[in-house]
């Protein structure tokens, strides 16, 4: 089990630390911002990394490559799970037959990896697919097997680890983005998400961070960390989210010139197992 640096809140209270990157599309990457996101996370030490999805941009073996070698810069543990971009758009046999081979030899045998900290659990869901019965196959869906995992693997969770789910595509869209489309079987996972507990869903796919609840759990997404496939007046970004299963603060930093800057901080508070905007609060950077 992965050991839990500790911070404080301005309060006193032990946090842990998580930064949330996410659609790095290394073959459309940008090397200055991707050097900068290494040089910022010695600098804010989070606990763990969570890269939720497109680490490549055609899931060629260059891009793996480069995503490889990016995560072994890395000096935190990462929790990685792959997005659509990283099966192949051209290359039919491999993606129908063998949609996953590039990313477990270049990146890790799981796409559904499960990381344990002393402080939180993390479940990685795959729901990037092959195919669908619509003509955008980037659009993601979970299955009931996946539900059922989240269901059976935080039922004998300890009561005061945070749980967090990541998955690629998302639970909850602004108006300006509706068009992108929810995860299949959003409201379904979502039930079975507050049955088990969940307390935060991160995500990534449509290159816009934002942070919400929906049924009493935090959706928070992340911008493109790395490449240049931006969201006009929308920079290269990343979360850090700092808290315990009490409080969390979720705070974007945004790419300005040739540096990360910290952003819009975001406050949740848990009541009677529900979380719900907190008033403005000051974002904790300081480590012990």
């Amino acid at each position: 089990m992965a050991k839990t640096r500790r911070y404080k809140l301005s309060t006193g209270r032990q946090i842990m630390r998580i930064a949330h990157l996410s659609d790095l599309h290394f073959g459309r990457d940008q090397h200055q911002v991707a050097d900068a996101i290494i040089s910022q996370m010695n600098q804010l030490q989070p606990d763990l990394v969570i890269i939720s999805g497109d680490l490549t941009q055609n899931a060629t073996h260059e891009e793996f490559q480069a995503a490889r070698r990016f995560l072994d810069q890395l000096q935190q543990p990462a929790h990685v799970i792959p997005g659509n971009h990283d099966l192949s758009p051209t290359n039919l046999p491999e993606r129908f037959l063998y949609p996953w081979r590039k990313w477990q030899h270049y990146i890790q045998p799981e796409t559904e990896p499960t990381t344990e900290t002393e402080d939180a659990k993390i479940l990685g869901l795959n729901t990037a697919r092959r195919m669908g019965w619509y003509l955008d196959w980037s659009r993601g869906r979970l299955n009931e097997q996946q539900m059922q995992r989240v269901e059976n693997e935080l039922q004998n969770t300890q009561e005061e680890k945070l749980r967090i789910v990541v998955a690629h595509h998302p639970f909850w869209l602004p108006t300006r983005s509706q068009h992108r489309k929810l995860v299949g079987s959003r409201d379904e996972a979502l039930t079975i998400f507050d049955q088990a507990g969940v307390d935060l869903v991160l995500g990534g796919h449509i290159h816009l961070a934002f942070a919400q609840t929906l049924q009493g759990v935090v959706i928070s997404h992340a911008g493109t960390t790395t490449s240049d496939r931006l969201i006009p007046g929308q920079p290269n970004s990343f979360n850090l989210i700092d808290g315990n299963r009490q409080r969390l603060t979720i705070t974007e930093w945004d790419w300005q010139k040739n540096r990360f800057e910290a952003g819009k901080t975001t406050g949740f508070l848990r009541q009677n197992g529900e979380w719900q905007h907190s008033r403005p609060v000051e974002s904790p950077y300081q480590p012990n």
